[in-house]
């Protein structure tokens, strides 16, 4: 009888494509502020996926989360041209620091 691991294994290693969403309660803590550490454990693991052959698809939320304190707000906007810009400018920051760590890991 194989082991729940061994047959993880298996089947992962029969896929191609892997798609891994990420919300924002992961990619920032309480505060708005992002989880650095998570977000770098995560792009790690993604290039190394990548790197071994997989096609990986990451789909990520956390834009108005990250952004809303940018903006000077003490919690996140719930008026919609607030939440708009909010996730204007957080679309750019985690665009950035996804950017910067895909470059460092491949």
């Amino acid at each position: 009888m194989s082991s729940p691991d061994s047959s993880c294994r298996s089947v992962i290693s029969s896929m191609k494509r892997i798609v891994v969403k990420v919300g924002t309660s992961s990619l920032t803590y309480d505060n708005g502020k992002m989880n650095l550490r998570f977000m770098d454990h995560l792009v790690r693991q993604l290039s190394d996926l990548k790197n071994r052959g997989f096609q990986v698809i990451l789909v990520t939320c956390g834009a108005i989360g990250i952004g809303f304190p940018e903006l000077g707000f003490k919690e996140k906007p719930t008026y919609l041209p607030y939440k708009q810009a909010s996730a204007a400018v957080g679309q750019g920051l985690l665009m950035n620091i996804y950017e910067h760590l895909f470059r460092e890991y491949g």
